[in-house]
């Protein structure tokens, strides 16, 4: 009787063990679902057990939607005046507000052929400008620069500077040079001058340049003195919506005041350069 009552207390006491191994399993299963669900929804919002697909899929939007409204900062070619250097046309932006100049990036370089210690031009023209020499070479060592220092966007001249700049995106379209960098977007032209026009001879290499307007955005900055003013107004007329500062100035870089500005955010906008 005695042995009997030990196994049934004994199969008792085991019964119970086994309810109460059995109630923490299901607990500890329970937690272990409830931390699970909560690390998961922790790694889904920041992406990392998401699929491949849908984690590059939400990168991507990131970086799409981080993109956006973010301003591109246009590179110009920067080709000075006649008798000058890179240097001395870089001091005439100082002029410039800084924050006109931050959003674009000038790269100033020197004309191919020297006229004094230090000074250049891009071609070679007699008092009257009837005839000039190293036109095709000035083109081609623009090339040269804009592949080695490049990509650029734009191109930026002033005085002969700014009649090489005129001129370029036309002999581009048409075939007859840049053939080896990317399209010029957009120009900036200061106290230019059209070649063929009433100043300057066509040159062979040009001569189907300005067969069709340049529809390109384009900015033209003259002044009420200055020497180039009826030139650049034949090179504006070469362009298709070309927007004009038309300053009280001669032959300079201006400083910009409250019209110029308007007409250069317009310009900026354009290029989107601004948004």
């Amino acid at each position: 009787m005695e042995t009997r009552r030990m196994c049934c207390l004994q199969l008792f006491c085991l019964i119970l063990i086994g309810l109460f191994v059995s109630e923490i399993y299901s607990s500890s299963s329970i937690v272990s679902n409830i931390i699970d669900e909560s690390i998961g929804e922790s790694f889904e919002e920041n992406w990392i057990v998401s699929k491949t697909e849908d984690y590059l899929a939400k990168s991507k939007d990131i970086v799409e939607t981080e993109s956006k409204g973010i301003p591109k900062k246009p590179r110009f070619l920067c080709l000075h005046g006649h008798g000058s250097n890179a240097t001395l046309l870089e001091d005439h932006f100082k002029n410039w507000p800084d924050f006109v100049l931050e959003k674009m990036d000038f790269v100033f370089i020197n004309g191919p052929f020297p006229v004094d210690d230090g000074l250049f031009e891009w071609f070679t023209s007699d008092e009257d400008f009837a005839n000039f020499e190293n036109f095709d070479e000035g083109i081609a060592y623009i090339e040269d620069r804009m592949i080695e220092l490049g990509p650029f966007d734009g191109v930026l001249g002033f005085s002969q500077g700014a009649v090489v700049a005129g001129v370029l995106p036309g002999m581009q379209a048409q075939g007859v040079c840049l053939t080896k960098v990317g399209k010029i977007e957009h120009v900036i032209i200061i106290s230019g001058a059209k070649l063929g026009g009433r100043m300057f001879p066509m040159p062979k290499l040009a001569e189907t340049a300005f067969s069709s307007p340049i529809n390109i955005p384009s900015l033209h900055i003259f002044g009420e003195t200055d020497i180039a003013r009826l030139n650049a107004l034949e090179l504006v007329e070469a362009y298709v919506d070309p927007l004009v500062i038309f300053h009280r100035g001669g032959h300079e870089v201006p400083k910009l005041d409250e019209d110029g500005l308007k007409i250069m955010f317009t310009f900026l906008k354009e290029i989107n350069a601004i948004v």
